[in-house]
């Protein structure tokens, strides 16, 4: 290479060819620019600008070059590199020198002795341990020579990796260099990286002024030079910032160890060594995306922003979780380290708290449930999984899923917005700088950000989420494909979580699917917590299966007639929940859905290109269905079911407009399959043959004939109905068409423990049964139609199980717990020392009338029962039988039954004995936890009266509560709204037509604040009429308390719920025969209640707040009318109303104490601790043979008693619980 020192050029300029023979391309910072020759009229166009290295005298000297096209020598180092490095000639000596740190170099032109410099690099990746020695394969261009090796300075300061100087001999190319790793941690270098050079001397013509040695840097930190006559590329770190490939190389030393560690577990599963070596270097190029040890935010253009309605700004105290405060303290500290949140002063404030994971760890959440509420939905749509599915089934070999650390925490947030995410802690009040969980807009922008960051990739890459997806039918372009999304990734700073990433597989698990080139299958992990779900006892249990077989329900033809059972119990309107029921059926097809998950290849084809499609369609009188298939080698491959449930008004259709529809939904529903491709359709129904080249006259018929034109519909075939028995099938058995979890992922949040699977003797039909349509009612052993051109395999079993069978089966060896073994009494006695030493007594005084020895078992002799004259002998029970017995005597169904104290010991006592043993009985049954959740308390509820103190005055403390929905009157009421004042007891009615909170607080704010004034508290229960947000802001504008009733505890606003009970009666004793006017007698009723003498205060509620008794219809008239002055009046009935006020007061405070001496009478009053196990009275509509408290344990976490605040141990959801509705769990 020619470099040509030239003083009258301003700047340095390299030859547009001569860049590209450096092999470093793309890091050219391209901008347009002119300059003028020494003429001062030519003009020199340059095409952009690089940086340039170039090693003078074994120092690297850094220059910013002008690419320019035709120049006259390789480089021209103008005056700003002369200036920068004092550049100086010694024309007599032939010396160049330069300043650099403090020191001159020098360099001698020496006209016949040329240094040529050749790079040595790397032939394999080298791990050097910590602390030893690695010899290494290195290589170089030339296939032999000796010369001396010079590692690069550069190498040896950024790596601990010492390669001493030696003189190296090559033969083929190779020699052998020693690495010694001093360092206290091992290291790691990547295949390629150049290492150093030999020197080697030749003799050359006289030549113009040149330097040794020029490369182009690649742009990014610390990366070492490139030899100027070979073009192999550097694997160590650069030194500035590039645009668009912002990792080129690296060392060793600048990866962090938990991010080598991370890239070696990610090719340990590559097998081939070419490939894992070129994976290899790809990954340690792009490291940075790979290195988890600090939080990232994306650079990306698009913002999350939070629209809302005109609304108060919602402020929530934080939620108490003293047990976790300091891991929430130290959570926040890193949050603000890494700049995710910051401090703030915003009117938001959502509660934040830590919800504990499975592996012992916290998540960080914020319950943003009413910023959700005023938040405009974002309608930007998420991809559809079932497209993104079929679009991978193309033949694709490689694939390759990336997974976003911590996803949303790397998308940024409008400036504007970030308030609106501001939560509270008990350290204070934070707000998100990015994108946290739970806002409601959160999935559609992440999806809008990577779909843009993605964009260029889209032709090879699927994002769904945090979800990446390459895909490619080779090696070489999957290399290609995973190098232009790394760089698309690393453009706009994000960072992936390596232990969730799998690179370059031949199939991959994506949406809850395996998919590899040729079919797709559910994925095992889904299928096995399908499996693990135990019976539902519940509608919601129930629901929850079938939602997660419908998700896979496209692998199972004949899903539709084994869930049938199921479903006839589960498809119920909200106010016929309360029916469910699970029976026998219901118990056998979820043993028969389990089994053919487990029994049934669950697999469906991706379409070949060149081979057309196969669509066979039916219709029933309720259903219609589908099969799609394609003919491949003589085989048929399913690639997707369907069916689904005739309308009402489709029901209606003739039979050609059924079989019609019946196309036309199939193709609705395949229409990513059949697009593009051509397409048989067979059809039982012979007029609809000619539906695509003739007119059928009928209208509905026709119009499908015309939405089906896009479709490449080759021909329209007609088959007999008994070969088409699988559309048949499905038509006659469809799914629901309202069932909502068809379309969308089910997702399994955790595996319960499983039930086990019960076994048949007789195998479950995994596949459906065929038979024609005349000799249906029918069903043999075995039968089979095959159509001429082996298009349909029906040769498929028919089973059919009686009752009694059926019962046979279903009665497994898990019916009994009888886990006790009385043969090895004599065994377990031997070793029982309490029961040895009895019997060395016995067997020294035979004369022992309390025990006996028999067969060498020890017998006690007791007396049955109290007044018995007789005595018997019973078996001395050991300790270590005692346990296995209880089980069997309390738990087995048959022997047990799960009796109580009396009955078990009374079976026991006639022939075991053990001490103390009816208290080990009682014992054992107060532990047993089903007892605990299904037995009938027959004694009071716990919990004493608390009653609440009465107040002052008139209108201080008011409880309010709603009655109804009542028969709609003419004037649209339904409801009544009765607020009740606690001192008085004085009852305002206000007629309804509903119980939003709009109608709530208008008719509080009107009928009775701007009537009666402003009460101090406000009592009513946890409606969401009464708990919502205009209430809210209505208390803290207006000035007043308003506290909630337990959950379940109507005795806390006991004086509301009481008036309710009462003035029911007696309006619809006054209401019309339609029983719809009972509005008009509303007031009255209410009238007459508040002139009527209340039994606890001694007065009527008239008189305690008008100071005196009203006037009623039937009073007689006055004779004579007396006019006070109003001053002597108002006197008189202050005094009056003190009167009445105090003695009010007297008869309440009376009147409670003898209803707490009444009601406290015989009633416990327990009192929990933090910590302490309870079950929870289950409310609501129930079953019979429902638990009566919760089936899960819950945790005490706060306490104030009669209050407390419990936490389920399995879902982690807090309640609000009184004391009557717990039940503290015993353990034995």
């Amino acid at each position: 290479m020619q470099i040509l020192i030239d003083t009258g050029a301003t700047n340095t300029f390299i030859n547009y060819k001569t860049l590209q023979s450096i092999n470093q391309p793309t890091n050219l910072n391209k901008h347009s620019s002119s300059f003028v020759l020494a003429d001062g009229i030519a003009p020199f166009h340059v095409l952009g600008v690089v940086e340039l290295e170039i090693l003078f005298s074994d120092q690297i000297t850094t220059i910013s070059a002008h690419v320019a096209q035709n120049l006259c020598t390789d480089v021209i180092l103008g005056m700003d590199y002369i200036t920068l490095y004092n550049l100086k000639f010694n024309i007599r000596k032939q010396i160049v020198s330069i300043d650099l740190n403090n020191r001159q170099y020098q360099m001698k032109n020496n006209q016949n002795v040329q240094t040529k410099f050749i790079p040595v690099t790397l032939s394999d990746s080298l791990y050097i341990p910590r602390q030893s020695n690695r010899f290494a394969k290195v290589s170089i261009p030339i296939s032999s020579i000796s010369s001396h090796f010079i590692p690069y300075y550069q190498f040896s300061l950024c790596n601990t990796a010492f390669i001493p100087h030696k003189f190296l001999e090559f033969r083929n190319h190779f020699s052998r260099v020693t690495f010694s790793n001093t360092s206290p941690r091992p290291h790691f270098v990547p295949r390629g990286t150049r290492i150093g050079y030999l020197c080697h001397y030749a003799i050359t013509q006289p030549s113009t002024t040149r330097f040794d040695h020029c490369k182009k840097s690649c742009g990014v930190t610390n990366e070492l030079g490139e030899s100027p006559d070979f073009h192999a590329s550097d694997n160590n770190t650069c030194t500035n910032n590039q645009i668009q490939d912002p990792l080129c190389c690296a060392t060793v030393n600048q990866i962090h160890p938990s991010t080598e560690r991370d890239i070696h577990q990610l090719i340990s599963k590559i097998h081939l060594k070419q490939q894992r070596d070129d994976l290899l270097q790809l990954l340690v190029r792009f490291h940075k995306i790979f290195d988890t040890t600090k939080h990232n935010i994306a650079n990306t253009p698009i913002h999350h922003i939070i629209n809302t309605i005109p609304h108060s700004p919602p402020a929530c105290k934080p939620y108490p979780q003293p047990d976790t405060v300091e891991i929430m303290y130290n959570m926040i500290q890193e949050f603000l380290k890494a700049k995710l949140v910051a401090e703030s002063h915003s009117p938001y404030a959502a509660p934040a708290f830590l919800v504990k994971k499975h592996d012992g760890t916290h998540r960080f959440v914020v319950d943003y449930k009413k910023l959700n509420l005023i938040t405009i939905k974002d309608s930007s749509p998420l991809p559809n999984m079932e497209d993104t599915i079929q679009k991978l089934g193309q033949g694709y070999k490689y694939f390759s899923k990336l997974d976003l650390k911590s996803g949303f925490y790397q998308i940024p947030i409008r400036e504007a917005d970030k308030e609106k995410t501001a939560f509270t802690t008990p350290f204070g009040l934070f707000q998100f700088n990015v994108l946290p969980m739970g806002l409601k807009n959160s999935p559609p922008t992440f999806q809008k950000v990577m779909t843009n960051v993605l964009t260029p990739c889209r032709q090879f890459a699927l994002v769904y989420l945090d979800d990446i997806i390459v895909f490619s039918k080779t090696y070489d372009d999957h290399i290609s494909h995973l190098t232009q999304v790394f760089i698309a990734l690393s453009n706009r700073n994000f960072v992936l979580n390596p232990p969730k990433c799998v690179l370059l597989v031949p199939k991959i698990n994506y949406l809850g699917h395996t998919i590899s080139d040729k079919v797709v299958t559910p994925m095992k992990e889904k299928i096995q917590a399908i499996l693990d779900i135990k019976e539902p006892r519940l509608l919601s249990q129930a629901n929850k299966f079938l939602g997660a077989l419908s998700w896979y329900r496209k692998f199972l033809p004949n899903f539709s007639t084994i869930a049938a059972p199921i479903h006839a119990v589960t498809n119920l309107t909200k106010n016929n929940r309360h029916k469910f029921h699970w029976r026998f059926a219901q118990k056998q097809a979820f043993k028969q859905l389990k089994e053919i998950l487990i029994s049934t290849p669950l697999f469906l084809h991706f379409p070949i290109a060149d081979k057309p499609l196969i669509l066979t369609t039916d219709a029933s009188g309720i259903g219609i269905g589908g099969v799609l298939q394609q003919e491949v080698d003589g085989h048929l491959h399913n690639l997707y079911y369907h069916s689904q449930v005739l309308t009402p008004c489709e029901r209606k259709y003739s039979t050609i407009e059924k079989e019609a529809l019946a196309i036309y939904k199939c193709f609705v529903r395949m229409r990513p399959l059949l697009l593009g491709r051509q397409i048989t359709i067979m059809t039982d129904h012979c007029p609809l043959c000619h539906i695509m080249t003739k007119t059928i006259n009928n209208a509905r018929v026709d119009r499908i004939s015309t939405l089906i034109q896009e479709y490449n519909i080759d021909k329209v075939v007609h088959i007999h109905g008994r070969q088409n028995c699988l559309p048949d099938y499905l038509s006659r058995y469809p799914r629901e068409q309202n069932d909502e979890l068809f379309d969308i992922e089910y997702g399994l949040d955790s595996k319960t423990d499983s039930a086990p699977i019960i076994s048949s003797t007789n195998n479950i039909v995994a596949s459906m049964i065929l038979r024609p349509r005349n000799n249906r009612g029918k069903c043999s052993k075995s039968s089979s139609y095959n159509d001429d051109r082996n298009i349909h395999n029906n040769n498929l079993p028919c089973h059919s199980n009686t009752p009694d069978q059926l019962m046979k089966t279903h009665i497994t060896s898990t019916f009994s717990t009888n886990n006790f073994d009385i043969t090895k009494l004599k065994d377990e006695q031997q070793k029982d020392p309490l029961i040895q030493k009895y019997i060395t007594q016995v067997r020294s005084n035979p004369q022992n009338i309390s025990f006996k020895i028999k067969n060498d078992i020890l017998y006690k002799v007791i007396i049955p029962f109290r007044l018995s004259k007789t005595k018997i002998e019973v078996i001395y029970l050991p300790n270590s039988m005692i346990s296995s017995l209880l089980h069997a005597s309390h738990n087995d169904p048959m022997s047990g039954g799960h009796f109580s104290v009396d009955r078990t010991y009374s079976k026991l006592r006639k022939h075991y004995w053990w001490p103390n043993m009816k208290y080990s009985i009682k014992q054992y049954i107060k532990s047993c936890l089903l007892c605990q959740q299904y037995n009938i308390g027959r004694q009071k509820k716990p919990g004493r009266l608390r009653s609440i103190s009465p107040p002052e005055g008139p209108f201080q403390v008011i409880g309010m509560d709603f009655c109804g929905p009542l028969k709609r009157t003419p004037r649209e009421n339904r409801y009544v709204l009765i607020i009740t004042d606690y001192f008085t007891r004085h009852v305002v009615a206000i007629p309804l037509p509903n119980c939003s909170a709009e109608k709530t607080a208008e008719a509080l704010f009107n009928e009775y604040f701007c009537k009666f004034g402003v009460p101090s508290l406000i009592i009513t229960d946890q409606g969401s009429h009464f708990r919502n947000q205009l209430l809210s802001n209505m208390r803290l504008l207006i000035g007043y308390n308003h506290i909630y009733s337990t959950p379940y505890h109507p005795q806390t606003n006991g004086i509301v719920e009481r008036f309710n009970s009462t003035f029911i009666p007696q309006i619809s004793k006054l209401q019309d025969s339609e029983n719809n006017n009972w509005d008009e007698y509303l007031q009255a009723v209410v009238f007459a209640y508040n002139s009527g003498t209340h039994k606890t205060t001694k007065y009527s509620p008239y008189e305690l707040l008008y100071g005196r008794s009203p006037r009623l219809p039937f009073h007689p008239k006055p004779f004579h009318f007396s006019f006070q002055q109003p001053n002597d009046y108002f006197e008189q009935l202050k005094k009056t109303l003190k009167l009445y006020h105090q003695a009010t007061r007297f008869n309440i405070i009376q009147q409670q104490a003898r209803n707490k001496v009444y009601y406290d009478r015989n009633r416990t009053d327990p009192i929990y601790n933090i910590g302490d196990r309870v079950l929870t009275r289950v409310h609501g509509i129930k079953g019979k043979l429902d638990p009566i408290f919760s089936p899960t344990p819950k945790v005490i976490i706060h306490t104030s008693h009669p209050i407390y605040i419990v936490r389920d141990e399995q879902k982690n959801i807090e309640s609000r619980v009184h004391v009557c509705d717990l039940r503290h769990i015993i353990v034995d």
